[in-house]
């Protein structure tokens, strides 16, 4: 019998602090299981043994943080690409799947026109070498920031889709808001992002600010601050064509992976791993 009662938030939302006093409890003489890696990038030593680096986890999310035309969705394509296995390791070697099933994976483009966004999706079967029944794409450009949310919202809700959800994909998730340093809505967008990452893992790709490595916004800020882990992508020579971007970890909650480089094969134009030394 619950002798507390529900706690009145409005007219018409109430508080179940019996709930939630039972889903926040953390019992300290109870052994809680790491997270699941989703996606490792590297691997560290520890105590003498070699481990795949955390990178992704489950109920976590991740930000790829780079300023404009330095390949934000080809890194995001080669993440989910590897994710889901195949021949994307022969692109991008240091990315290490942890898929067990075959669960669903969810890709939101808030940015490109249709045309420019299934050449993106469709990218990621050409990494893979086969097509992934249950990866699912969506364009949201048409929508208005309200919509998507809500569309966002629905989608992971769905019956067909939640609780069998491995990771969702957010390629703008600034068009999320109508104003990034709108406080009141980057709350509401980051708080949906904290209900949607329950039992996957989220990338979320964001804009760069240009004079440091900061996310744009007070939506970024949030995004940064609250994000298991955060990826700067830099473009190595601005003057350059297709010059190597560099691949940076800059916050981690878990072991850190090693600086790496991508450039794309121009004869698919697939985003590839690249050594330094190659410029």
């Amino acid at each position: 019998m619950n002798l507390i009662p529900d706690i009145k938030l409005n007219d018409t939302k109430t508080f179940d602090y019996a709930k939630a006093y039972k889903e926040c409890f953390v019992d300290l003489d109870k052994e809680i299981e790491r997270p699941d890696v989703v996606l490792g990038i590297g691997y560290h030593d520890y105590k003498g043994q070699q481990y795949l680096n955390p990178t992704c986890t489950k109920d976590e999310w991740s930000a790829i943080i780079a300023p404009q035309k330095s390949k934000k969705t080809f890194f995001k394509r080669a993440l989910v690409a590897s994710f889901i296995g195949g021949n994307a390791e022969n692109y991008f070697p240091s990315i290490k799947s942890q898929r067990q099933g075959e669960p669903y994976i969810l890709d939101f483009d808030t940015e490109q026109g249709k045309y420019y966004a299934q050449r993106s999706f469709k990218g990621v079967e050409e990494m893979v070498g086969a097509k992934y029944k249950n990866y699912l794409a969506f364009g949201l450009k048409k929508l208005s920031d309200d919509e998507r949310v809500l569309f966002i919202d629905s989608v992971v809700n769905d019956p067909r889709y939640k609780g069998k959800i491995a990771l969702i994909c957010i390629d703008g998730i600034a068009d999320l808001c109508t104003n990034t340093n709108d406080i009141e809505k980057s709350k509401t967008v980051g708080q949906k992002i904290l209900e949607w990452n329950e039992g996957c893992h989220i990338i979320t790709v964001i804009h760069k600010t240009f004079e440091k490595d900061k996310a744009t916004g007070h939506l970024g800020t949030f995004v940064q601050k609250k994000a298991e882990t955060t990826i700067f992508l830099n473009v190595t020579d601005a003057e350059t064509k297709n010059s190597p971007v560099e691949v940076k970890q800059k916050d981690s909650r878990g072991a850190p992976f090693d600086t790496f480089y991508f450039d794309l094969d121009l004869t698919n134009v697939m985003p590839k791993e690249c050594e330094p030394a190659k410029w």
